[in-house]
């Protein structure tokens, strides 16, 4: 028989399972009533994708078949934990994400539920990045309403949340996410890495005179090319991968010279971070209510990124914007804290 959380139930552990792409990732937390949680654990098993050059879903597949089994046992061994003192609750990742990659978390997740007669909860991926920012003050800050910038390798989407049940997605892409976007444009110039935006971003900062240094380059501006878009409420990346091949081929004979990357670079990440900025304006503009929400969030890995996080700070202050959150950068990447934090209601 299940194991009911009830109301009146002083502490309960949670056990917590995040495989939506490429990150194998298991987490523990402790709850007590009314105290902010304590992550006991958390454990993470990247695929390796460097030679690939790029996720590929069979790949993380079987990665994720390796991993998770030995990632729960590890922690749970670690905290002694076996059927008598078992978690109260299991949380996992339910979408969205890779069908393939999902179904190894949610597998695992279900069999633990059963065997340990736990209660058994499915998050939306995305719910996690959005609530992982109230974590630090257990659930006081941000306060609602609060809007977000949900940005990462698979999604790129702002939300108005009016409440914990309640949110609104008002600009969302409608071809790829802008973590996707900047690992191929970055790739097109010779970045390479696992995590290529973010490698993109480090390789800026060890270079940042020849960075701004002047190029022949063009960039365009997604949905500015007809009077009709220009206050279309959506995202749009897949123009930049286009624009940066034009413009090594137009101006640089498809070739990338080593003192060139730097300045090339630092262009194609103002494009793309200047085109998420003008939509969320664009927002702004559109729906002026928004400009009365005083607290604005940043979460998803490329929300982890400095430049935009100053970027973003600069232009919404004149928006109203006087409070702005970002997680530390381990909790923007996909993690499986913040589903056990968003699973467990806080």
């Amino acid at each position: 028989m299940l194991r009911q959380l009830r109301c009146g139930i002083r502490t309960y552990k949670v056990l917590a399972i995040e495989s939506s792409c490429d990150d194998s990732c298991v987490s523990l937390i402790d709850r007590s009533a009314g105290a902010k949680p304590i992550v006991l654990d958390h454990v993470k098993s990247t695929l390796n994708s460097v030679k690939a050059g790029g996720v590929i879903p069979t790949s993380a597949h079987l990665h994720h078949q390796k991993s998770i089994a030995g990632l729960v046992k590890q922690v749970l061994q670690k905290h002694n934990i076996s059927g008598v003192n078992c978690p109260e609750l299991v949380c996992v990742t339910r979408g969205p994400g890779m069908p393939g990659s999902l179904s190894i978390g949610v597998d695992t997740a279900k069999g633990l539920s059963v065997a340990w007669g736990s209660q058994f909860l499915g998050v939306h991926h995305m719910l996690g990045h959005l609530l992982i920012p109230r974590l630090e003050s257990n659930g006081e800050e941000p306060q609602f309403p609060f809007l977000s910038l949900l940005a990462s390798g698979g999604h790129t989407m702002l939300v108005l949340s009016r409440s914990l049940l309640d949110h609104e997605i008002l600009v969302n892409t409608i071809d790829i996410a802008a973590g996707d976007a900047l690992d191929k444009c970055a790739r097109e110039i010779g970045i390479r890495g696992n995590m290529i935006g973010k490698e993109l971003e480090l390789f800026l900062n060890k270079n940042p005179q020849l960075s701004l240094k002047d190029i022949p380059w063009e960039m365009p501006q997604p949905l500015k090319n007809k009077p009709k878009r220009l206050d279309t409420l959506g995202f749009s990346f897949t123009p930049f991968i286009s624009g940066v091949k034009l413009s090594l081929e137009r101006y640089h004979n498809n070739e990338v010279k080593d003192e060139l990357m730097p300045a090339m670079g630092f262009r194609i990440q103002e494009a793309i971070f200047d085109h998420i900025i003008d939509r969320v304006v664009v927002a702004y503009k559109v729906r002026p209510e928004l400009n009365q929400i005083k607290t604005f969030v940043g979460s998803g890995g490329v929300a982890a990124n400095q430049r935009l996080r100053v970027k973003l700070q600069a232009a919404l202050k004149s928006h109203g914007v006087e409070n702005f959150h970002f997680p530390t950068p381990a909790l923007c990447t996909d993690n499986a804290i913040m589903i056990g934090w968003a699973g467990n209601g806080q």
